[in-house]
């Protein structure tokens, strides 16, 4: 992930330490990770899994690496950190760092984290033989993390979790109200057909309704209410004409209520109306600097619609660690 977070200096190996998991979003495991650093700011974090193999992990740290460094200032250094079991990661970590060091990345720092404690795999003395005890919940950086109310979960299984779909009887009642919702769109779009203007006016009773969905629910979630289903359903087969998605894709941004939003209707959305909504989750969570939400989301939307134009556009952006700061706010129309 791309960062924008508010600034305060890291000055200790622990609280650097601490802050990774709430750069990824999650707490890694059998994972390397790497900080790019543009002079001494913290521009990008992105991990790789220790069973990859090595020359395509490389090469893909070093992609994200470079397209950060087409951002607001260039990545002049990078901090190695190993996830896992002693010397398994520690090989891979160096390893990569070295491979980078030859690309022409300077490396500050090379660091494993295993169990409770953490040692550097530079030299030899700089950290106890047997590692450096270490509780990232008691870092500074975690709870300056914590109170600028970033998340890290557990793992990065938890974050796919939160994407997925309701089940039992709430997925029940969801699809009862999405058949109202069509019907309810049917005669909409029937009523007004009969006007002398006929289709045209049925369109612009449709746009009309989009909007009006699209802020009622934004007006709920801002109070800090969650639509009910009637309501849910309602916006969700709107949003599947494009007018109303981008009308909801202008008006969201970076709030906190926003992504509780779209991550609700994306676990509760019927499968075949989800793409719209995961997309606008994605969008949010990009926006908030989750990088890994959002390619939850991504995967979400790209399943349910595999040609959605704006999931790939989104993908593309993860892909190439476009910094969600490179995107300004819409025009105030």
């Amino acid at each position: 992930m791309t960062t924008d977070t508010p600034t305060y200096t890291i000055s200790e190996r622990a609280d650097l330490l601490g802050y990774v998991p709430y750069l990824l979003g999650f707490h890694p495991a059998d994972s390397v990770v790497v900080l790019g650093l543009a002079d001494r700011r913290i521009g990008v974090a992105a991990r790789a899994d220790l069973g990859q193999p090595r020359p395509e992990t490389v090469r893909r740290l070093s992609r994200l690496l470079t397209a950060a460094g087409r951002g607001s200032a260039a990545i002049t250094s990078v901090v190695l950190v190993g996830y896992g079991p002693d010397p398994a990661a520690a090989d891979v970590t160096r390893s990569v760092a070295n491979a980078l060091d030859a690309r022409g990345y300077h490396v500050r720092e090379v660091l494993l984290h295993a169990g409770e404690r953490y040692r550097c795999l530079q030299c030899d003395d700089c950290t106890p033989p047997g590692g450096a005890p270490f509780d990232p919940s008691s870092t500074a950086a975690a709870a300056i993390a914590t109170y600028e109310g970033l998340v890290a979960q557990p793992d990065r299984a938890t974050v796919e979790r939160l994407v997925q779909p309701v089940g039992g009887l709430a997925a029940i009642a969801m699809a009862q109200a999405v058949g109202r919702a069509e019907q309810r769109l049917a005669a909409l779009v029937h009523d007004a057909g009969r006007d002398d203007s006929g289709e045209r006016a049925a369109d612009e009773r449709l746009v009309r309704a989009g909007a009006v969905a699209v802020e009622d629910a934004l007006r709920v979630a801002e109070g800090g209410g969650r639509l009910d289903d009637d309501a849910a359903a309602w916006l969700t087969v709107l949003l599947l004409d494009l007018r109303c998605r981008d009308h909801a894709w202008q008006l969201t941004d970076t709030e906190p209520w926003q992504l509780d939003l779209w991550l609700d209707l994306t676990r509760r959305g019927e499968p075949a109306l989800l793409a719209p909504i995961a997309s606008l989750l994605a969008w949010c969570a990009w926006r908030s600097g989750n990088g890994v939400l959002a390619g939850a989301a991504v995967r979400r939307a790209l399943l349910a619609d595999p040609a959605y134009t704006l999931a790939h556009l989104l993908s593309e952006a993860l892909d190439q660690a476009v910094p969600p700061g490179s995107v300004g706010p819409w025009p105030v129309s």
